[in-house]
């Protein structure tokens, strides 16, 4: 297991972890000892001829579990329990996590659930293990290509929204510069206006003030000159 996965034992969960997989494999190694075990008419003839990874004493204790009473009825309960099953999976004792492994994608990481099926329900040579399993196969790989269709509408239906809400933002960004250049162009032409007619008055004030000043100087002029002409006229009628 070292090979595959990095345990800590001082985590609850990886122990329990090792445990089942130790229970699994002890399983498993008790199932091999069985299926040898019935390659014999009877429990003397199998106590002949141990099998090569037992000692003779494992054997006999071995030889001994299978006849006895409670696994000989467990034994019977589970054909009975596997005689209606309607498919059969051929992985033998690997569980489909292992297989999932197996299969793993390395650039995607990604497994297609109907594949991981077809590789558990399927021989060496590609044979189904029965007819039912192909037909839930072809259901799953249905199913699997519907899946992948109606993500790919997802995907490009987010796509779609995407550009969209981009092309509002753009446009969005367009009328607010157009709009702040208007503003921009009506205070400049306001202002040009208001500095014109500002102008204006300036010099219309100053004309006024002009001809005013001119009006009052020659009233004054005639008023101080016509006493002293009529001085003279007077010294002149004397003389």
């Amino acid at each position: 297991m070292q090979d595959h996965f990095d345990l800590d034992y001082t985590r609850h969960e990886d122990v329990r972890t090792v445990v089942e997989t130790m229970m699994t494999a002890r399983r498993t190694h008790r199932n091999r000892m069985h299926a040898y075990f019935k390659k014999f008419p009877s429990k003397e003839a199998a106590l002949l001829k141990p099998h090569p990874d037992t000692t003779e004493e494992q054997w006999k204790e071995l030889c001994d579990l299978f006849t006895s009473e409670a696994f000989m009825k467990r034994s019977e309960q589970n054909k009975k329990n596997r005689s209606k099953l309607t498919v059969n999976h051929a992985a033998g004792s690997r569980s489909f996590q292992r297989t999932r492994a197996c299969m793993k994608n390395q650039e995607s990481g990604n497994i297609n659930p109907a594949e991981l099926y077809k590789k558990n329900y399927t021989n060496k040579d590609g044979i189904w293990t029965s007819e039912g399993a192909r037909e839930i196969y072809k259901q799953a790989e249905m199913e699997a290509t519907l899946r992948d269709h109606r993500e790919e509408q997802r995907v490009e239906q987010e796509r779609i929204r995407l550009e969209q809400e981009e092309r509002m933002k753009r446009e969005q960004e367009r009328m607010r510069v157009e709009h702040e250049e208007r503003n921009c162009k009506g205070t400049r032409a306001h202002a040009k206006g208001a500095r014109a007619l500002t102008g204006r008055n300036i010099e219309g004030t100053g004309e006024e003030n002009v001809l005013c000043n001119g009006e009052e100087n020659e009233r004054h002029v005639k008023a101080t000159i016509q006493p002293v002409w009529g001085f003279k006229k007077v010294d002149a009628c004397i003389l």
